[in-house]
Parts: C-alpha cells; sequence; structure tokens
C-alpha cells in the first residue's frame, strides 16, 4: 500500500543536490519508502540489483557512490522509456477506462519508488545506503509459504536446486567442506558452486504437519517447527553469522565472541553469541515470542528503514513478547521455560494459554482447521500436556479430557462446539 500523501520529487531530488534536504523532508521520504518495501516488485528488484554489493567494502567512494547511482538512474530510465504508450499512460490526460486508469497508476508508482530510493540514495550516500539495504526490514524469499505442493519440506540452494525433505522430521547439516548432508543418506556436494556462492542464502521450508532439524556450518543447531521458512548462507562469511525466520525456531548457537550471530524477523533481530532460545515468530500471530534457557540475548525493534532501534536484554529464565501492533516489548519470567521447546521432543504443554492459542498450534502441527461454533469459549485458559506423536484423533480425544467440548472430524477439518455436559 502507497503513502497517503504526495510527495514532490523534483523538488526533493533538488534539495538533495543542493544541500539543503531538512530532517522533516527526510523523514516524509523514508515514510514513503517505508511503505514500499511492503511492495515485492521494488523487493525483487533490491534483491536483484543490489545483492551483488554485499561483499564489496562500501566505504563511500565517489566511484562506488556513481556505481550504485548510475544502477537505480538505469533501471529509472528503463522504466520510463520502455514505450511510448507507456508514457502516454503516465503523461496524457484521465480518459474514461478503469483499465487505463489501472495501467498509469501502476506505471506512475513505480516510478515514484524508484525515484524515492534514488533520492536516499543520494542524500545519504554510498556506504549509509547500503548500511540501510543490509538492514532492510525483511528477507526476501524466494520459497513461497505453499512451496511444499506435495506436502513435503523443501531446501532449496542459493543456485535454485530444489531438493524435497521425504521424512516427517528431516535432518539438514552443512558441514566445513561445502557438502550438504540429508537425514545422514543423501550428499549434496557444493565445491563446484561460483566463488561467493557460498554465502548466498539457501532456504528450507516446512510446511504444517511436518519438522526439519538443522546442523549449520559453523555448529549451531536449529529445530525447525511446523509452517515455517528459514533462509542461511552455506557458510558464513563477514563479521557477523546471520539467518532469517518466519515461523518457529529453537536455536543452539555455536560459541563465537567474535562473529556475532543474528536471528532476523520482519520486525526484530535477535543477537546472542552463543546460547539456547526459542523464538516464535509466524506471520499470523500477533506477538513474537522469544524464551531464552541460556545465555543471553538481545532483542531489537527494527525502524522503518531497517535501524535496530531500542535493545532489550534477555535473560534466562525469561520471555519477551513482541507486540505488532503497538512495538512494545515486554520482559517477564518464564519459569517453565522447557514448555516452550517441548515441541522439539514431540510434546506440546501448555499452562494457563487460551483454548484458541491452544488450537491454533494444533492446526500447525497437523496441517488441520478447527471450525469453532460462535458460542465456544476459546478464549479460556487450559493448562496440560499433549503427544504430538499421536494421530489427530488421539489428541482430540486427549483434549477432550482437558475442555468440555464436542467434535467432529471429517477429513482435515474439526468442528467443535461446547458440550452441555461432561
Amino acid at each position: 500500500m502507497g503513502p497517503k500523501h504526495e510527495i514532490d520529487f523534483q523538488y526533493l531530488l533538488s534539495q538533495v543536490l543542493s544541500g539543503r534536504l531538512t530532517n522533516a523532508e527526510k523523514d516524509n521520504l523514508q515514510s514513503y519508502i517505508q511503505n514500499s518495501y511492503q511492495d515485492d516488485e521494488l523487493n525483487v528488484m533490491m534483491r536483484n540489483h543490489w545483492l551483488g554489493l554485499e561483499h564489496q567494502e562500501m566505504n563511500g567512494d565517489d566511484s562506488q557512490m556513481l556505481d550504485l547511482k548510475n544502477r537505480i538512474i538505469s533501471r529509472l530510465n528503463h522504466r520510463i522509456n520502455s514505450s511510448e504508450k507507456e508514457k502516454e499512460q503516465i503523461t496524457e490526460p484521465l480518459v474514461d477506462s478503469r483499465l487505463t486508469n489501472y495501467q498509469r497508476h501502476f506505471q506512475l508508482r513505480s516510478l515514484l519508488k524508484y525515484a524515492a530510493i534514488l533520492i536516499l540514495a543520494l542524500s545519504v550516500g554510498a556506504a549509509g545506503f547500503w548500511g540501510l539495504y543490509q538492514h532492510q526490514k525483511s528477507y526476501v524469499y524466494i520459497t513461497k509459504a505453499d512451496s511444499g505442493e506435495n506436502g513435503k519440506a523443501r531446501l532449496q540452494l542459493s543456485n535454485g536446486t530444489k531438493v524435497d525433505l521425504e521424512k516427517d522430521n528431516s535432518k539438514i547439516a552443512l558441514s566445513g567442506d561445502q557438502k550438504i548432508t540429508i537425514d545422514n543418506e543423501k550428499v549434496i556436494d557444493l565445491n563446484k558452486t561460483t566463488p561467493g556462492e557460498e554465502s548466498k542464502m539457501n532456504e528450507v521450508f516446512v510446511p504444517y504437519g511436518k519438522k526439519t532439524q538443522l546442523t549449520l556450518e559453523d555448529g549451531t543447531k536449529v529445530w525447525l517447527n511446523a509452517g515455517s521458512r528459514m533462509a542461511f548462507p552455506t557458510r558464513f562469511t563477514g563479521k557477523k553469522r546471520e539467518v532469517f525466520l518466519e515461523g518457529e525456531g529453537y536455536f543452539e548457537v555455536a560459541h563465537n565472541p567474535k562473529l556475532p550471530f543474528y536471528v532476523n524477523t520482519n520486525e526484530i533481530a535477535i543477537k546472542v553469541l552463543g546460547t539456547k532460545f526459542d523464538i516464535s515468530a509466524y506471520k499470523s500471530d500477533k506477538m513474537i515470542e522469544t524464551v531464552l534457557l541460556e545465555g543471553s540475548v538481545a532483542i531489537s525493534e527494527r525502524s522503518a528503514l531497517g535501524f535496530l532501534k531500542r535493545e532489550s536484554i534477555l535473560m534466562p529464565n525469561q520471555k519477551a513478547s513482541y507486540d505488532r501492533n503497538d512495538g512494545s516489548i515486554v520482559l517477564r519470567e518464564e519459569p517453565d521455560v522447557d514448555y516452550a521447546i517441548a515441541w522439539t521432543e514431540g510434546w506440546y504443554k501448555f499452562q494457563r494459554q487460551s483454548i484458541d492459542d491452544v488450537l491454533n498450534k494444533l492446526q500447525r502441527y497437523y496441517n488441520v482447521k478447527f471450525i469453532l461454533s460462535p458460542e465456544f469459549p476459546k478464549e479460556d485458559l487450559i493448562t496440560g500436556k499433549l503427544d504430538l506423536k499421536d494421530s489427530i484423533a488421539q489428541v482430540m480425544r486427549a483434549l477432550d479430557v482437558i475442555v468440555i467440548l464436542q467434535y467432529r472430524i471429517d477429513g482435515d477439518q474439526i468442528y467443535i462446539e461446547k458440550a452441555t455436559t461432561k
């Protein structure tokens, strides 16, 4: 969705070139770009055209600045000069046609986005702009959230190779000799990848009803829960170790004080040196929750352009809850931290959680959909333990002991209503 205000790009560009851009004008521009980052087209363009700068030393010299400007200007010129017809659609008076209006709006919106990026690059310089891009608001996944068309987890390598993971609880191990082993059986040799390929991102997608374990090349272990995606390099390079997560993962990070480890979600970044923690960051949940078992972690919220803002330090036996609605981070004691990672051992433990939350997690574990009657008390709090190795029918019978309910299983849909008696 674009901004709700108009921006005079010609004026802003003249302000930048003359060195008179005010803080208010820069804030106005950054607000626009924040909305642009939600656009898939812009994200893909950023990834494809600027990712190659990642391994260069961005020291802000004139040649690098010129190269960056030329890339953006070239993109702008391509959009503007793609055809005379497109230019006419932008500049000619409105005509009474819904299709033409839509095309004009799309073309104009695209040009404004690229102009916004150009102005920002000019205003902050090459090093500053690259710093913004390195910490952009979100990673652009290549795999789609429904990539497991056949119901299987999938590994997509940075060179585009796709590998289906056959087991319900698959295991992936990366080694220092550029090899990936899957389920202790299949070995993928990456030694033939092009130079620099090892630092680009691989992706693993875990559909509902599955789980996956990874051992990264530095020895860090990751357990990914159902309905999760993670991007990770074949080998960590540079001054930090960095992965991107959507969904839930439990991390046992290999200790290395010289190379901090970052787990990035859309809204927050978690920095660690060596520790054990669980983070749940499903897009459908209103909260991102992090539970720390050992060590310490720093949790930071991302600003509009990806800057890390305030920092909260989490200590063992604490939970941090980030509210996506208001951006607040609340820390509280969590005496039963083992509850948060019981899923890695095939159990679901919950204490004073709403029935709705419990059912939402069961939907992911078993790839089913619960349909509740309007009168069902879904906000009631319950405590219990469920064996996730059981079938959904067995789990529902166990849940029926905890909650007063009536249910009916129809394929992958489960209808629930309040029982009148028990």
